[in-house]
């Protein structure tokens, strides 16, 4: 691997002067290198929002701050940002590959980790994520991984590395029966071992964006990202989430404020995008907001939390996903306001109420009507969330429900009912193939066309040509966030064009202070304690234009 890709973790140089051989030379092989890939998309709901997901920033940061027999120098590999990884040059030198990736990105990992072996052998593969994880033992038969990791990983991804490279052949697999939450290959037969209990989504206080490959003041983030609660209060049948986070958690509250303090770190460092008053956007990516009249114990935590994030998010303009239900709540809909939350993301789905029944989504047409006409009062921009394709669908029905739509929001998405791992869905709607047709058994899916932007599975109503065609008859009668995010980026290539003499010098370099988690936690910790003593309830900013597009570049 080129040497420029790989940035010394700060924490390491230290360990680098210990370890010396009796003869004089450094004993490299204490330091491991890795690589966490996250593979290109084929389009659907991440075409154009390349945000890095947080499950690679946690397990970074919980191999930083891991204390075992290795130190790990670590890279963050967002294809979608970066380019496609080369598996014969970009990973010479890896010791350990960690890929994860969503169902329309599988074929893509499967690629990368075959290639990964074939070129290095001795290489270490490691998959997960809501696809993988699932299903292990076709991640196994298509992309040769050692081993899968099911769920969340952060308490057991330490102990895991140091097994897989401390112990080989039988003894390996011993050691691997210990280890909680993973699938392996024993003798041809696949093991899962048996997780204990959920993990502390603050395992982890600081998610390490400072190991994204490239990241510095001249090639930025275009936004942050934020995660304050795992899990969902709601079972909806078509959802990942309730499957691949059991529970609902809430992060702790310093460690909540922590999080935000580091996003505005890494904003005065220039590392996020920022408008000409410092302004930029964090997406809030857990439903920060469960239902007020179902769930009042998380809705009353939740307020008193929000309430105190006056003063760090001044400079925020905050996206979130959450339920219309907050539209019957005044007083934390304000609090909302109060802290720079501008654009909701609200799983409307359908105006169908017999839809919403089935798939077990516990809202009324008329009552999220209402709840989106208050949220549009209290000014949010509302992005409406729509799934076609539901059982009680029709053509009529669906034209009706975008005309609908487009009166209670300013911005829609749109995606057709599409099966994944670990739902209902997955086993009862029978898959299709690339044609159309019913799925050889034993054949794998097509899943480059799991978008969201055609049938995936067999029903009556629709050929997967003939739901391509709803599908595009529908969106261009919507205002999709897609164009919208389009326009941005564009704006932002344009900007990053005009460096790229630069850029390519300097992208791998760190010219900010904070590239040492442990550093910067000890800081922001102190930061915190000071703000809470003489925070008496300081003023925000105010509102400022409700408008994305200024938050393009300085």
């Amino acid at each position: 691997m080129p040497e420029s890709n790989f940035k010394l973790d700060h924490r390491l140089e230290p360990a680098i002067h210990q370890w010396k051989c009796a003869g004089g030379g450094t004993r490299v092989s204490k330091i491991k290198n890795v690589v966490l890939a996250q593979p290109r998309s084929p389009g659907g709901n991440f075409e154009y929002v390349a945000i890095p997901r947080q499950g690679m920033l946690f397990l970074s940061g919980a191999l930083a701050q891991w204390n075992g027999p290795y130190l790990y120098n670590r890279l963050i590999w967002f294809e979608d940002r970066e380019g496609k990884i080369d598996p014969d040059k970009d990973l010479e030198g890896v010791d350990i590959l960690m890929i994860s990736s969503l169902i329309n990105e599988a074929p893509e990992a499967f690629e990368l980790a075959r290639k990964a072996k074939e070129f290095h052998p001795e290489i270490i593969s490691i998959g997960g994520g809501p696809q993988m994880g699932p299903l292990p033992e076709e991640a196994f038969r298509e992309g040769n991984f050692d081993v899968i990791v099911q769920r969340e990983a952060e308490d057991i991804i330490g102990e895991l590395c140091d097994t897989l490279l401390t112990f080989k052949s039988k003894d390996l697999k011993t050691e691997l029966h210990k280890i909680p939450g993973i699938a392996f290959m024993d003798e041809g037969k696949l093991i899962q071992t048996r997780r204990k209990g959920l993990v502390s989504p603050d395992f982890v206080e600081l998610p390490d964006f400072y190991s994204i490959k490239g990241l510095s003041p001249k090639y930025p983030l275009m936004g942050g990202v934020l995660e304050t609660v795992r899990g969902c209060t709601e079972r909806c049948t078509y959802c990942q989430v309730i499957q691949q986070f059991l529970g609902y958690r809430m992060i702790d509250r310093d460690v909540e404020l922590k999080r935000l303090a580091q996003l505005q770190t890494m904003a005065d460092d220039g590392l996020i995008v920022t408008n000409r008053t410092g302004r930029f956007s964090v997406f809030v990516s857990d439903d920060l907001h469960p239902p007020p009249l179902r769930a009042v114990k998380y809705r009353d935590e939740r307020l008193r939390r929000i309430n105190n994030w006056k003063g760090y998010t001044d400079n925020m303009y905050l996206i979130c996903q959450t339920r219309a239900e907050i539209g019957q709540d005044p007083e934390l809909s304000e609090a909302l306001r109060n802290i720079n939350m501008e654009m909701l993301y609200v799983g409307v789905e359908s105006s169908d109420a017999k839809n919403l029944e089935a798939v077990r989504k516990r809202q009324e047409p008329g009552q999220i009507h209402k709840d989106l006409v208050a949220l549009n009062d209290k000014g949010f921009t509302i992005v409406a969330m729509t799934i076609i394709g539901l059982p009680y669908d029709t053509e009529d029905g669906i034209m009706e429900m975008a005309r609908w739509v487009r009166t209670i929001s300013k911005y829609q998405t749109a995606n057709l009912l599409t099966p994944l791992p670990a739902t209902s869905n997955w086993n009862e709607l029978v898959p299709l193939d690339a044609n159309g047709d019913i799925l050889a058994s034993g054949e794998m899916r097509p899943y480059h066309l799991y978008t969201g932007r055609q049938f995936v599975h067999k029903d009556e109503r629709w050929t997967m040509k003939e739901s391509q065609d709803l599908f595009n008859k529908y969106s261009e009668m919507l205002n999709p966030v897609d164009n919208m995010y389009a326009r941005l980026f564009r704006i932002s290539d344009r900007y990053r064009s005009r460096l790229k003499p630069d850029l390519d010098g300097d992208q791998n370099k760190l010219p900010f202070k904070h590239r040492d988690l442990s550093t910067l936690n000890k800081e922001l910790d102190k930061s915190i304690k000071d703000k809470n003593k003489s925070n008496t309830g300081a003023p925000t900013n105010g509102i400022a234009d409700n408008d994305l597009f200024k938050v393009v570049s300085k």
